[in-house]
């Protein structure tokens, strides 16, 4: 069984993808390229996400190669295109494999 600390991190990745999706929803890259406040919550949003994949064991990170586990503590230094990939491509796509974590995982 996955323990509590492991839930809680897995939790807040999906918590915060979510919170990007709103963020992005309807916005071309231009448009939100020039709002300041939803680029700053979405990198709020990915530094969270940087800081519960540090959480993660070594031992989650491991059970799942094909995550590109090492690129999210870094995501929330994006900016512009990168930015923009970060939370309109790669963060639904990464909350996609996380939140099939939790229909694998057992201790």
């Amino acid at each position: 069984m996955m323990t509590l600390e492991y839930k809680g991190h897995i939790a807040e990745i999906l918590k915060a993808a979510k919170r990007i999706e709103g963020t992005v929803r309807g916005l071309s890259r231009e448009d939100f390229l020039r709002d300041q406040a939803r680029v700053a919550a979405a990198g709020d949003e990915l530094a969270s996400i940087g800081r519960a994949v540090r959480n993660l064991p070594g031992k989650i990170r491991l059970r799942y190669p094909a995550i590109d586990w090492d690129a999210w503590p870094g995501m929330a230094e994006a900016s512009g295109d990168g930015l923009w990939d970060a939370v309109a491509r790669r963060a639904p796509v990464f909350a996609e494999q996380v939140n099939r974590i939790l229909f694998d995982i057992t201790d």
